[in-house]
């Protein structure tokens, strides 16, 4: 592995990051409905080579709209009101494209609640008065894990944990990784004068969906035999692969918060 061409990409994604989630919430939301879009085809290309065609269209479609209605800052409702109109409108192609199969139809279904689904979760975090909580503790809390599970499993790690999907990653490894979260969520807490049960709460909780995500990612990586998503970003593959723990753990830890958060919705 080349350090230099790996550390590079990955301080421009920090800044880019940074600069386009502190701006304001127009770039916030902007930022990861262009993350989702780019998902869109990363993703179209991984689950046609494993025989599940989606529409790129629909998908870019559906995240733009509630990338819309997030800025809007309208009732949740409307939000789940745009789900359901995209799933009848995923049915409705399949119906009228018949040659591609039921698959096309499930295919679709399946891509609108992973990844777009919680997509539009996160876009609603970013639009909403929680954004910092909800991105600080369950960014940092997913990286404590990430990092804090790769030295445990290395050194701990002997029960493996998803041998097919994941060889490397292991029991021991996941509880490091989740015990490395609550730290970090306590030394949040400590820094920023926020309540330390809370960010104890949320950035366990957020590591362990977090983790899932990553299985979850590997699963169709392996089902369509790819290394990567894509290759947008020389050494860390495409947005997909950065975002895939992200995808559980943001919307994670959103609802966690609003157990502690009164009218966060």
């Amino acid at each position: 592995m080349n350090i230099k061409k790996r550390l590079l990409p990955a301080v421009i994604i920090v800044v880019v990051t940074l600069v386009c989630v502190l701006l304001s919430r127009f770039t916030r939301v902007t930022f990861f409905m262009l993350l989702a879009i780019a998902s869109a085809f990363e993703l179209q290309n991984v689950l046609f080579q494993a025989e599940m065609p989606i529409s790129k269209a629909l998908m870019i479609v559906y995240i733009a709209a509630q990338a819309l209605l997030c800025l809007c800052r309208v009732s949740v409702g409307w939000m789940v009101a745009l789900y359901c109109l995209a799933v009848f409108a995923a049915m409705f192609w399949a119906i009228l494209k018949p040659e591609r199969g039921a698959g096309f139809a499930a295919a679709n279904l399946f891509a609108l609640t992973w990844p777009f689904g919680l997509y539009a979760v996160i876009l609603y975090a970013a639009a909403s008065d929680a954004w910092l909580m909800t991105l600080t503790l369950g960014v940092l809390g997913t990286w404590a894990c990430d990092c804090m599970a790769l030295i445990g499993g290395k050194y701990l790690g002997s029960h493996k944990m998803a041998p097919v999907v994941s060889p490397h990653k292991t029991w021991e490894g996941a509880v490091v990784g989740g015990l490395s979260a609550a730290l970090a969520g306590a030394l949040i807490a400590w820094i920023l004068g926020w309540q330390l049960g809370m960010c104890v709460c949320v950035t366990f909780v957020a590591s362990c969906f977090g983790q899932v995500g990553d299985l979850a990612a590997s699963l169709m990586k392996r089902a369509a035999g790819v290394k990567d998503y894509g290759h947008l970003m020389p050494e860390h593959g495409g947005i997909m692969d950065k975002m895939d723990s992200m995808l559980f753990s943001l919307p994670a830890a959103y609802f966690m918060l609003a157990l502690f958060i009164p009218n966060i919705f």
